[in-house]
């Protein structure tokens, strides 16, 4: 097959990395789909993860607020439901939804550290409920961040 008649599947193009499109695929491909496609799922993970620390949450807060749950046995009740418990608990805390000592919390090492919820299940949700919607998708967030102003509807 010459160079000229190989197919295309996307256009090619160049990004600097400060471009806004830098990173992301481009709209109406395949990858694009299946990206939104594992958002979502992720998304989905995420809430039942925080379900399941507010369900099993046995440690109070400073604030009196928050609930927690001690590493170890988040892992023990999780780990059979997913295999992803650090990746979502460190996700989970980019969205300011949990929060606990560390960069990072490892099997073994952190089971007493303690994981705890810090928005309630219904701020949990709202989160993500735009990433429910393919039209309002963007890449890189998830759905309305906590210290943002809600949209006036």
């Amino acid at each position: 097959m010459s160079q000229s008649s190989k197919p295309k599947f996307t256009q090619e193009s160049h990004f600097k990395r400060s471009d806004a499109e830098y990173g992301k695929p481009q709209e109406g491909t395949k990858t694009a789909a299946r990206g939104r496609k594992a958002h979502q799922a992720i998304s989905g993970e995420i809430v039942e993860l925080c379900q399941v620390i507010e369900a099993n949450a046995r440690i109070a807060g400073d604030d009196g607020i928050s609930r927690g749950i001690l590493f170890g046995d988040l892992f023990n009740i999780y780990n059979s439901i997913s295999n992803k418990v650090v990746g979502l608990l460190l996700r989970a805390r980019k969205y300011k939804l949990v929060q606990f000592e560390g960069e990072t919390l490892f099997q073994g090492r952190d089971t007493k550290t303690p994981v705890f919820l810090i928005r309630s299940i219904d701020e949990v949700k709202s989160v993500f409920k735009s990433g429910e919607d393919p039209t309002s998708f963007q890449w890189g967030v998830i759905g309305r961040q906590l210290d943002e102003p809600e949209a006036k509807k």
